[in-house]
């Protein structure tokens, strides 16, 4: 395991949308909770997170990009794919060369949890993924998705993005959509419309406030 300074040392790199960079910051949170620290750089951390767009078919080649460039640089680390080509396309995403984990936003919550636990077999991921097909790709990694309209709440969970070196936070008040518009992807995989109730919203405002 790599570690950087004298603990273990996680990266996120996130590509797209401010959602997604709010996405982001939540995940650091996440390993900064289970005593990781922040890596410079993903060649310095022992778990690196994708945290991917799929808008266009370019932001697919991106995140597959990002995939060859980090597994070249860093060979020992722990690679996780999240976000909207994870939730897309489970499957084609675990099937790329250099994947560890794949992880769709139907369990970005958890994804601090269910990437450090090393002993994750893909049987035992079963608990966590409703695809029919798992089980029967064997060349697979584990894979946790679900169905994204299940979730009725907002689960990400929007922090300061100190540690994403911003110097504006962002405050994710809302995502999904309840529109099907034809050209867009994001209802599937981001899922229903839904917002954080005011009280946690003026919570996470004062929260900002305090920290400067």
């Amino acid at each position: 395991m790599r570690y950087y300074g004298d603990v273990p040392g996680y990266y996120v790199e996130n590509f797209g949308c401010r959602a997604t960079q709010a996405d982001g910051a939540a995940l650091e949170r996440q390993f900064e909770e289970r005593g990781l620290r922040r890596a410079a750089t993903p060649g310095q951390a022992s778990v690196v997170v994708l945290n991917t767009c799929t808008v266009t078919s370019g932001a697919d080649r991106d995140a597959r990009a990002a995939i060859r460039r980090v597994r070249r640089q860093n060979p020992d680390a722990r690679i996780v794919v999240t976000g909207c080509y994870a939730q897309r396309a489970p499957e084609e995403v675990a099937a790329l060369p250099g994947v560890d984990l794949v992880v769709g936003n139907s369990h970005k919550h958890q994804l601090g949890e269910i990437a450090l636990n090393r002993g994750i077999e893909q049987k035992q991921a079963s608990d966590f993924v409703s695809l029919e097909s798992l089980g029967q790709r064997p060349d697979l990694r584990p894979i946790f998705v679900s169905d994204i309209f299940a979730h009725t709440e907002l689960l990400a969970a929007p922090v300061f993005e100190a540690a994403n070196e911003r110097t504006r936070p962002n405050l994710k008040v809302q995502d999904g959509c309840d529109n099907r518009c034809s050209f867009c992807v994001i209802p599937f995989v981001r899922g229903q419309s839904r917002s954080l109730g005011i009280a946690r919203i003026i919570a996470e405002v004062n929260t900002l406030i305090d920290a400067g």
